[in-house]
């Protein structure tokens, strides 16, 4: 068994021990050692879900002006929610075969910037155009991961709630304020 090991952390510089039964970890599932602390670490998994940050832009397809997850300098085409759900481009033409003399995860990137994504995520919500990871909710306004909402805004993680404002992790809930 290996001794904990204290190392630097490539992005924030600070440092951060790894314990033998993680060795084995990565060992078992054949991946090296991590390079960045835990704290980066998971900042770099949940770059990729923008809840609250909300930018101007323009459809990819429609050419029609949306607000969107992501802002107007990404690399990929971003489409409004209309054309995300029509039938308006072909799926196909942004496949690509698979070569296998280049590494994967260039290959994976070079696709994802092919693809289009969609501007917030969320379905079958009515005059909820500020709020993302949003479905089925009436009437929201900048109050994401809401479901099942009615006349919510400036609130986050409500589910199956009515008339409540400034609220956070609220469930089955009416006329709430700062709950």
């Amino acid at each position: 068994m290996t001794q904990p090991e204290t190392r630097n952390c490539q992005n924030c510089k600070q440092s951060f021990v790894i314990e033998p039964e993680d060795f084995a970890f990565y060992e078992r599932i054949k991946v090296p050692a991590p390079t960045w602390c835990p704290e980066c670490r998971m900042r770099r998994r949940m770059a990729f879900r923008n809840e609250r940050m909300l930018y101007k832009g323009i459809c990819g397809l429609c050419k029609n002006p949306m607000v969107s997850m992501y802002p107007a300098d990404t690399p990929f085409m971003v489409y409004c929610f209309e054309c995300w759900n029509s039938d308006n481009c072909d799926p196909l033409s942004f496949g690509q075969d698979y070569d296998f003399s280049r590494p994967f995860f260039e290959q994976f990137g070079d696709f994802l910037k092919k693809v289009p994504r969609p501007s917030l995520e969320g379905s079958q919500n009515i005059n909820c155009p500020f709020t993302n990871y949003t479905w089925e909710s009436k009437n929201c306004y900048l109050s994401p991961s809401t479901m099942y909402c009615e006349n919510v805004a400036y609130s986050k993680s409500m589910e199956k709630s009515k008339d409540c404002y400034d609220c956070f992790q609220v469930i089955g809930s009416q006329l709430c304020y700062e709950c």
